[in-house]
């Protein structure tokens, strides 16, 4: 299992490494960037739910694949939202696009978290581990949401 959840892991970032050259400044289909975004912030949020699955059963390597996946993730983050992508079934709200240099700060902020989730992580102590977890929740996620997402209806 183990090294499945490593396999998808690495499969994950590999994919989203070649999303960021082509999601280009203007969408060309906001529909389908759209439907990539949410499939990206879908698959970073089931490895923080995975993170705690491994914290709970004192897992270290399934939590430092977890972690590795969200760093591998994050660094594209900003450029899934292309200006035409403000519209359709969407929870992101217009001042992404509105304050695009506060949403890029917020996405960096993300970023650096995730690369030290990553690397706490792969150190093996669960209690950083834990705290960076929470810094990673808080300050890269929340950071986000809180501000830019928009609530379910």
């Amino acid at each position: 299992m183990a090294r499945l959840l490593v396999l998808m892991s690495a499969l994950a970032g590999m994919m989203l490494a070649g999303v960021a050259w082509l999601v280009p400044a203007q969408a060309s289909d906001p529909g389908k960037t759209i439907f990539a975004r949410k499939a990206i912030m879908w698959s970073m949020g089931a490895h923080m739910s995975g993170i705690k699955a491994g914290m709970a059963a004192k897992n270290g390597k399934l939590i430092s694949a977890h972690a590795r996946a969200i760093a591998a993730l994050s660094p594209a983050f900003a450029s899934l939202f292309p200006k035409g992508t403000e519209t359709g079934k969407t929870r992101a709200k217009p001042e992404i696009w509105q304050q695009m240099d506060k949403f890029r700060a917020a996405a960096d902020v993300l970023q650096t978290e995730a690369g030290a989730l990553a690397k706490v992580a792969e150190s093996g102590d669960m209690a950083r581990t834990g705290v960076q977890f929470g810094k990673t929740a808080k300050l890269g996620c929340g950071g986000c949401h809180s501000v830019f997402r928009a609530p379910k209806k």
